[in-house]
């Protein structure tokens, strides 16, 4: 049973009862940082983006806010169609045709099509620009004492820099330098929810320097450095390290997967081993286990691993893997040993993304779960629809999202959960912890693949 709390979220797959939407508002290309390759176009193509930082254009923000409100308006109906049939629909940003399999709230004109009609529970649904009078902007300087950035990003993911762990609302300690005071414009909102909230607790790690001789490595590595060949190699010939040092604590909230009483950690280009430790630390109730994509260093964890739901004294439980980022054998064992059945996903929709996308190809597994029998995924991903409601029996609502591929994710990067109604349950009964916490992680070798023998 979940807490009186008003703010409570402890699981992925826990009934969802409130969530914050982002907002495309005002956003901006921004100009480049040393922290990841997450804003570092190819090579080629850096004098193009170099000329065109600033605010991004009027019809762009338009499509992608448009996206937006759509699923806030799916999220909040009580009732849902899931059209039975498959179209087609051009994105241009790619110059593709992709199949694509549409969802309307059952009160919609459009809602008239056969399909199935999905029921489910209201979810309120906050959005940062409910919260301010004025028009969010992001098209101005900042500055701290060891950076300036002459743009910042915008609020399109807040799952990036915000997580609620429990009753605790916890903002991330970013090393991105334009987004580094991302997680203000949402205070409006939960200072709202500290004030109906007694029981709420908020938690700020030490903010990094964000130091560019002291945080990284070398200010210019992604301008030396492939991205592919880093990922394909280089990344763990050099023990999973990267241009992100040791010398303070950072991460992105979206390093992190919560499952009850256990939290995984990617170890990134945004997530270093202090971040973890200091996890550890402050969070001493809870498991912290570091995961390692051997083929994938860049950020967040929410497109390589996903629980779907928990075992439970009838079924095994799912985690959904990214079949071009597995994760390695011996940090998925505490699945297995556990009754939990990985799951490998199909292939994306399209291998291509649109020119200026701070994503990659492979966000069709970054998906949002209403509760342990209800998924929101993209709309064109029908392989992944038929694997979720034909093979595993989940419902599933699908939405256009492909247009936020330019503005840095998909449904779960453009949402933050601020209450589900769930608890604090050990799900990995069987386990040695204090072995794992006795691992070395400053000199990590190990790069043994998990199996992907299951993909589709």
């Amino acid at each position: 049973m979940a807490s009186t709390s008003i703010v409570n979220s402890w699981t992925e797959w826990g009934q969802l009862e409130i969530i914050c939407v982002g907002t495309a508002q005002g956003m901006c290309y921004p100009n480049d940082t040393p922290s990841c390759a997450w804003h570092t176009p190819p090579s080629n193509l850096y004098p193009y983006v170099e000329s065109i930082i600033g605010p991004r254009p009027r019809r762009r923000i338009e499509q992608a806010q448009q996206q937006l409100d759509n699923l806030s308006d799916l999220l909040r109906a009580e009732s849902v169609k899931v059209c039975n049939s498959v179209d087609e629909v051009l994105h241009e940003d790619i110059g593709e045709v992709l199949p694509r399999k549409q969802t309307f709230p059952s009160n919609s004109s459009s809602a008239t099509v056969d399909g199935i009609t999905i029921k489910k529970d209201k979810i309120d649904v906050y959005r940062p620009e409910d919260f301010t009078n004025e028009p969010l902007r992001f098209d101005h300087q900042i500055s701290a004492p060891h950076f300036k950035n002459q743009y910042q990003f915008g609020l399109a993911c807040p799952r990036d820099v915000l997580i609620t762990m429990g009753n605790t609302i916890l903002e991330s300690p970013t090393s991105v330098h334009t987004r580094y005071f991302e997680s203000e414009y949402y205070k409006p909102l939960i200072y709202s929810l500290w004030k109906r909230d007694p029981y709420m607790k908020w938690l700020q790690p030490p903010r990094p320097t964000c130091s560019s001789t002291h945080m990284f490595n070398d200010i210019d590595y992604w301008k030396k450095v492939e991205m592919k060949e880093w990922k394909k190699k280089i990344f763990v010939d050099n023990g999973y390290k990267t241009n992100l040092n040791e010398n303070e604590i950072a991460f992105d909230a979206a390093d992190i997967m919560r499952m009850g009483k256990d939290i995984f950690y990617k170890k990134s280009v945004t997530a270093n081993n202090q971040g973890f430790h200091w996890l550890r630390r402050t969070f001493p109730d809870l498991r912290f286990h570091m995961m390692h994509f051997p083929t994938d260093g860049s950020c967040h964890i929410d497109c390589n691993l996903l629980p779907l739901r928990p075992p439970t004294a009838g079924s095994e439980g799912l985690v959904l893997l990214n079949q071009a980022y597995p994760p390695l054998a011996s940090e998925i064992k505490i699945f297995t040993d556990n009754n939990w059945r990985p799951v490998v996903a199909p292939k994306s929709a399209s291998s291509e993304v649109p020119p200026l996308a701070l994503c990659s190809q492979y966000l069709n597994t970054n998906i949002l779960s209403i509760n342990d029998h209800c998924v929101v995924i993209e709309e064109c991903e029908t392989a992944l629809y038929n694997l979720l409601h034909d093979d595993l029996g989940f419902d599933v609502i699908t939405c256009p999202l492909r247009i936020l591929n330019e503005f840095g994710g998909s449904v779960h990067c453009v949402t933050w959960d601020i209450r589900r109604d769930d608890s604090c349950v050990d799900y990995f009964p069987n386990q040695d912890y204090e072995a794992e916490c006795k691992r070395d992680l400053e000199n990590y070798s190990d790069r043994t693949l998990a199996s992907t023998h299951d993909k589709k």
